[in-house]
């Protein structure tokens, strides 16, 4: 056993270095889901703006606003009365109500109770909402309120959660329950809160519940997600949504390259808890506003960054394919290492720049990764045609044989061969068949 001493270099990432990456890793919207979580916790994050993208959250005021309409409830009976005294069974579509009563076990029920359950779902209101006082719908339906208070209670325990309530508290109150989220504070601002919510008085939640700002906003956080029109968009299909990252737009000869982020909002420091962290004579309270002071900072440096590189990877693949993009051509061979190369990035830096993100053109959309395709078929071992490109080939080709006597796989190896794509007769039968095109045999035409 003996003694060495050595100088060794080493680099290594911090945590901070390591969040970071994974922010340029993340597309719009797993980015926003993030950023709306730290805002909640550090009261040095100021989040202002957003819009009505699809899977960003709305605003707590225009979103109440929009629902205030059931929040009146029982308890209206002149207005219940006029406006359900002309009330007839609606047509709420051969999906929503079929949907409901396969939920339903016919045989737990009567005659009579069936005929009201149909009442009810056919006067549902377009999102899933019944106002009508139990009164009312019994002298409507010709039957007793005792039925119809039975058959209610089971109808607003189905799919979707939330369907039947009375109001809008009801229905956030029902989806609460169900989904195990239940808490007493939670209940409390729902009931008797939302109001105030929209109307941005935090601060009188804070004093009625005794809870803090951030608890405050964690609670809003949570309500905004729960869905308070049961039917709006209701569908029996899962549809799909692509919400591109990057936008190119055409204008005239030049191209314009968005980051399509708007909605997200703008986030910045907090004046406000700033000059507190400067005026604090608190130790305690100094060290912890320094702290959250040092993360909004990294996460706003992060973000800028993250938004230059990205934009700086579109802006090259945009003059690399930029024939695709017109629709004067095919998506020409190019890699993540020739790409960082010209921007004098690392590879990795691309891969995470390009990560899940989809860009939208005057074509249509397109994943990012697929904007990279790998060279394939060059003559002399030099890759210059696509995957796509050479099928395109091997389609003209089969186009345009006699039909009597077909191109075989080794034959069509040949012919693109003569034509500078080196690719063997298994590569020939393998894009044939990605193609859907039969073999020679089943090509023959006698």
């Amino acid at each position: 056993m003996d003694y060495n001493l050595e100088l060794r270099q080493r680099q290594s990432l911090s945590q901070t270095q390591i969040q970071s990456l994974e922010l340029m890793n993340m597309n719009n919207l797993e980015l926003n889901t993030w950023l709306n979580n730290e805002y909640l916790e550090n009261p040095l994050i100021e989040q202002t703006g957003g819009g009505d993208t699809p899977g960003v959250t709305q605003e707590f005021g225009d979103w109440y606003g929009q629902n205030q309409m059931f929040n009146e409830g029982y308890g209206h009976g002149d207005r219940d009365e006029e406006r359900h005294r002309e009330a007839v069974p609606a047509d709420k579509g051969e999906s929503i109500e079929n949907y409901l009563k396969e939920q339903l076990d016919r045989n737990r029920y009567s005659q009579e109770e069936w005929r009201v359950i149909e009442f009810l779902i056919k006067n549902l209101d377009d999102s899933g909402f019944y106002s009508t006082s139990v009164e009312e719908t019994a002298r409507l339906a010709e039957t007793t309120a005792e039925t119809v208070e039975t058959c209610l209670e089971d109808l607003r325990q189905l799919e979707p959660f939330g369907i039947f309530a009375e109001n809008l508290s009801g229905c956030l109150l029902r989806q609460i329950e169900l989904t195990g989220a239940e808490d007493p504070v939670l209940t409390e601002i729902v009931r008797n809160h939302l109001g105030d919510i929209a109307g941005g008085k935090i601060s009188a939640i804070t004093r009625s519940l005794g809870i803090s700002s951030a608890q405050a906003r964690k609670y809003i956080a949570y309500i905004k997600t729960l869905n308070p029109r049961p039917l709006s968009g209701f569908s029996l299909g899962d549809t799909g949504y692509i919400i591109p990252d990057i936008l190119f737009y055409k204008k005239g000869d030049e191209w314009e390259i968005v980051l399509n982020d708007d909605w997200m909002g703008k986030y910045q420091l907090n004046q406000y808890y700033m000059k507190m962290t400067i005026e604090s004579r608190d130790p305690e309270l100094k060290e912890y506003f320094r702290k959250k002071l040092e993360r909004a900072r990294f996460i706003l440096s992060s973000i800028e960054q993250r938004r230059k590189t990205i934009l700086s990877v579109s802006g090259a693949i945009l003059e690399h394919q930029k024939e695709f993009f017109e629709g004067k051509g095919d998506l020409k061979p190019l890699t993540m290492a020739e790409l960082a190369e010209s921007l004098g990035i690392h590879p990795a830096t691309v891969s995470r720049a390009a990560s899940g993100k989809y860009i939208q053109y005057p074509g249509g959309v397109v994943l990012m990764k697929e904007l990279f395709p790998q060279g394939v078929g060059g003559d002399q071992g030099s890759d210059n045609m696509t995957a796509g490109q050479i099928k395109k080939l091997i389609r003209e080709l089969i186009d345009g044989e006699d039909k009597g006597n077909p191109y075989s796989d080794n034959k069509l190896s040949q012919e693109l061969k003569k034509r500078g794509v080196v690719l063997s007769r298994r590569g020939v039968a393998k894009y044939r068949e990605e193609m859907g095109i039969q073999g020679s045999f089943e090509r023959r035409i006698y």
